[in-house]
């Protein structure tokens, strides 16, 4: 696992608690399943800080919506991580998305930047 800080620093007004379990989610998803180098980077987009987590694997079986969206039936308490990233990402004015990757999948949660508008 490799950890790339962006440069410079952004503030987010965000539940910090749920933002972490969102961060969690997605990169506990790239290590169960995507394997190989798992890398999260930060870096601010426009109006946006995201933090982006890429893997080495065979890449999403579907759109993250599509997956985020998938009903839990039968998996138990297993199968919602996407889901939770989604929902932590769309109350604190953010989202949830896949980005193009040369290899494995490219997830990112962005959040607005203190001070704009969601």
């Amino acid at each position: 696992m490799a950890v790339i800080p962006g440069p410079g620093a952004a503030v987010v007004r965000a539940d910090a608690l749920r933002v972490a379990q969102a961060t969690s989610n997605v990169v506990a998803n790239a290590i169960e399943h995507g394997g190989g180098l798992v890398e999260i980077r930060t870096r601010t987009v426009g109006d946006r800080v995201r933090v982006e987590v890429t893997d080495g694997g065979p890449g999403l079986p579907a759109a993250v919506a599509e997956l985020a969206g998938r009903p839990r039936a039968g998996r138990g308490r297993r199968g919602r991580g996407l889901a939770i990233a989604a929902g932590v990402a769309a109350r604190n004015g953010g989202r949830l998305r896949a980005l193009p990757s040369p290899r494995g999948a490219r997830v990112a949660l962005e959040f607005p930047v203190a001070g704009t508008r969601p």
